[in-house]
């Protein structure tokens, strides 16, 4: 029992109820066909055309609204009656922004087949281009900072590489000069066997 009235209690938070009967939107749009040979439909026909009650032959009054929230927000069509690309998809950031309004999950536009990626307020936009660049920034300097310690971790090994080599070579010098005086000495010694 107690599911059943917080199904009901979901059900009346629906602004935007499907009347398109057993058919998905895709499905009624697909038969839309007759209607809009000349033209494709914008996101605002298939609206329209979706949230249409056939048995009662109007829209409810939230649909009313959204659908004259929608239209202004639209520009007019040019003159020759074709639509440019430009108002298609002004009418698709339409129904996405009011949409967006009206429902928690705005998922409309992807049931009849238009891509669209929900655009922020221009608000947000800032806020978020902002914070991006606060980062790029903060990333920029740590990865200058970085490369400055690797740059002096790498001058400091060839420093050392060059020292221990310096070092090497002297090793090598003094035990060559000790190799020789020991010939030297060695060669000056007198040999036993000469003595006896």
């Amino acid at each position: 029992m107690g599911i059943s009235q917080i199904n009901k209690a979901n059900r009346a938070q629906v602004k935007f109820h499907q009347t398109t009967g057993a058919r998905s939107y895709p499905v009624h749009c697909g038969n839309l066909g007759d209607k809009y040979k000349d033209k494709e439909p914008t996101a605002v026909d298939l609206f329209k055309e979706c949230q249409y009650n056939k048995k009662k032959k109007c829209y409810t009054n939230v649909v009313l609204d959204a659908i004259t929230e929608m239209e202004k927000k639209v520009p007019n069509p040019t003159e020759d009656g074709r639509e440019s690309s430009s108002a298609t998809e002004a009418a698709t950031e339409a129904v996405a922004e009011v949409l967006a309004k009206h429902t928690k999950k705005p998922r409309f536009l992807q049931h009849v087949g238009i891509q669209h990626v929900h655009a922020r307020s221009s608000a947000i936009n800032r806020e978020v281009e902002l914070a991006a660049q606060k980062m790029n920034v903060e990333l920029r300097a740590c990865v200058d900072t970085l490369t400055k310690k690797l740059k002096e971790s790498e001058e400091e090994r060839a420093r050392q590489d060059e020292e221990y080599r310096k070092r090497d070579e002297e090793n090598r010098k003094k035990q060559a000069e000790m190799d020789a005086k020991l010939d030297l000495l060695l060669s000056q010694m007198p040999s036993r066997s000469a003595e006896g």
